[in-house]
This record gives structure tokens, sequence and C-alpha cells, in this order.
């Protein structure tokens, strides 16, 4: 796993815009759910995204980690 790949770096940048559940992140990037939810799996492990459930749904938002790891790739 490659944190800094250039999916995960997407899917960071897109929630530094606001926090989104899976599906958003998968219409917004144009990438297939499976494959963001994978990624969004191996970010949490890095602690970069954390999710809070909303209405059934998780909804993914930055870490300081993830903020911080954002600021450094810019």
């Amino acid at each position: 796993m490659s944190i800094v790949s250039s999916t995960k770096t997407r899917i960071l940048k897109g929630l530094a815009d606001r926090p989104m559940h899976g599906y958003e992140i998968s219409k917004k990037l144009k990438m297939p759910i499976s494959s963001v939810y994978e990624h969004l799996k191996e970010l949490r492990e890095a602690g970069l995204v954390v999710y809070k459930e909303s209405d059934r749904r998780k909804v993914y938002h930055l870490t300081e980690k993830g903020w911080m790891l954002l600021k450094v790739l810019e």
C-alpha cells in the first residue's frame, strides 16, 4: 500500500473541500465505488481519515494527520 498514491491524494484533496460519503467521492472523482472504499479503508488504517455515521451513511473527513499530509504534498 502506498499512502501517497495519486488516487489516495485525489481522495484526500476531495475531502479537503468538504466531508463526503463514499458514493459522493466515487461520483466526484469518477472512480469505481469498490476502489474508493478500498482506498478509504487504507487511509483510515493510516490515520488520515475518519468517518462519522450520518443517516446510516459513513461520512468521511480528514484527520489532523490527513491535513498535515496534504500541506506537505502541496
